[in-house]
């Protein structure tokens, strides 16, 4: 079972990198992407025995994959412990896209799931672990992306980043600590193409600007978690100032230089993409505001 593979391997790694190397240990870095919760729903008996009262196939299937990531974690901090290296061991777990409505997953008051600009689209839950470093319960309630990871890995480790390169994310460390925003008035973007147009979301600050079918609304994502009151009326200039931010960051794009398949190749040719215009029009944006 793949999950229970992982994880043995990830045990492994740990176990190997702790061996002495002459006279101290190396630091190491393990990354661990487990390929579950994801179709093909697929769930060893066992663990599905433990969710029989779940009525729902498909759900009860994707609670007993999710047992398994929560052993298999288990068995990687074991390893840790068993090495003595857990204190000093930063422990960063995230998902990498929300949960797939038709396949188990429920994304509670998030509004739809994977593959959509919505919050239940991206929004995930986080987590660090750094005994002495990380204060325990405490709840950090500013966003945060993946692309954040690398810059402050690499400013923990005391690692140099090229001069010049030119990095989306940040290095969030003392900001983190301090409970504090990271990128105050800054931007996270995600953009999902379709047939002959895409659809963006874009959060900053407490703001979530989204274009959904070629409409811009907006939303107070840290009083409207749910994205239901389209608030594009009240704070035009708001929308207007992301929707600018948006169209910067499409434009500094390169155009894709392979496709998953070669039907979605030929719909990107056919359909003249990325068709930005349709995103940024401003008549579109108006629009939205009558």
């Amino acid at each position: 079972y793949m999950t229970d593979a992982l994880s043995r391997e990830g045990a492994r790694f740990i176990k190997q990198a702790a061996e002495p190397s002459g006279e101290s240990k190396e630091p190491f870095f393990l990354f661990l992407s487990y390929n579950a919760p994801h179709t093909p729903l697929q769930a060893k008996q066992e663990d599905l025995e433990i969710y029989k009262d779940i009525q729902d196939e498909k759900r009860r299937t994707y609670a007993a994959m999710v047992h398994a990531v929560d052993r298999g974690v288990g068995t990687v901090v074991d390893a840790l412990e068993e090495t003595k290296q857990l204190d000093n061991t930063l422990i960063v777990f995230f998902s990498d896209n929300g949960g797939k409505l038709g396949a188990g997953a429920n994304n509670g008051s998030l509004s739809r799931g994977k593959g959509s600009v919505y919050e239940g689209g991206f929004r995930v839950p986080m987590f660090f672990h750094w005994p002495e470093q990380v204060a325990a319960g405490k709840t950090y309630p500013h966003p945060i992306s993946a692309l954040d990871l690398y810059p402050t890995f690499a400013a923990l480790a005391k690692a140099d980043i090229p001069s010049g390169k030119s990095l989306d994310g940040n290095d969030i460390w003392e900001d983190f600590v301090a409970g504090r925003s990271s990128r105050s008035s800054d931007t996270i973007f995600a953009m999902r193409h379709h047939r002959g147009f895409s659809n963006v979301g874009v959060r900053m600050d407490q703001w979530k600007a989204l274009c959904v079918g070629k409409r811009w609304m907006l939303f107070d994502v840290e009083k409207d978690l749910g994205e239901t009151a389209d608030l594009s009326k009240q704070h035009p200039d708001v929308l207007k100032t992301i929707i600018e931010k948006t169209k910067q960051w499409s434009e500094s794009h390169t155009a894709p230089k392979w496709f998953d398949s070669e039907k979605a190749r030929n719909q990107w040719t056919e359909t003249d993409m990325p068709n930005h215009e349709l995103i940024f029009d401003d008549n579109k944006f108006f629009r939205a505001e009558k």
